[in-house]
């Protein structure tokens, strides 16, 4: 993204969220009742539901998708209750997994597991969200922040809620920014810095190895 943003403003999300819910009503409202029907994450079927209907209607293209399922179910202890609480550290749990040995960070995918789970505490990462925040923050300085600060959840939470306070858009939730960050930059959304990322939106399997630190 090389041309000048315009400034958020209340208006312009509106229009975002508007435009958005038109664009997406079906797939929002099926992962809103799948959500609704599961919201425990004691059952190794019901995670499985819900990992495949994330990773299908935001194509985050996680292949394993069983590993992934009994990745959260045996090693993210007392998810439901931190998921509750808005623990950001949880993301970062459900991101980092091993697989055949490698190690992968499907950092995307576990924003989005979170925030369906609770979209009031959960901000959505993907590679749109990342190319705006940081075109924003070269352009604005809206808050001081490295690149790679995007790609860590708690350090990210506090950048969507500076994002939030520092233009005036306190009246919308995380869900309601999620709908206009979202829709800031049509793909493919690549930054000047042509680095592997945790994950890069729709293509959500990078190695940690291979990642940037």
């Amino acid at each position: 993204m090389n041309h000048a943003l315009q400034i958020p403003t209340v208006d312009l999300v509106k229009a975002a969220c508007e435009k958005f819910d038109r664009e997406n009503e079906l797939s929002e409202l099926a992962l809103a009742e799948l959500f609704r029907q599961y919201p425990h994450n004691g059952e190794l079927t019901h995670i499985l539901l819900k990992v495949v209907a994330v990773n299908s209607l935001y194509r985050t293209n996680i292949f394993a998708l069983e590993a992934v399922a009994r990745h959260i179910r045996s090693n993210v202890p007392d998810i439901d209750a931190l998921v509750a609480s808005g623990s950001p550290e949880v993301v970062n749990t459900i991101a980092r997994i091993s697989i055949g040995g490698k190690k992968f960070n499907f950092f995307s995918f576990a924003t989005k597991y979170c925030s369906w789970h609770n979209p009031e505490a959960y901000p959505i990462y993907d590679s749109r969200v990342d190319d705006y925040l940081w075109t924003l923050q070269k352009q604005s300085h809206f808050a001081g922040f490295l690149h790679a600060d995007l790609w860590d959840y708690p350090k990210f939470l506090n950048i969507v809620t500076s994002f939030r306070e520092f233009y005036g858009l306190g009246s919308f939730t995380f869900k309601d920014l999620d709908k206009f960050l979202y829709l800031q930059c049509e793909p493919p959304c690549s930054s000047e810095e042509e680095m592997p990322r945790p994950d890069v939106g729709a293509f959500d399997f990078f190695p940690a190895e291979e990642m940037r630190s």
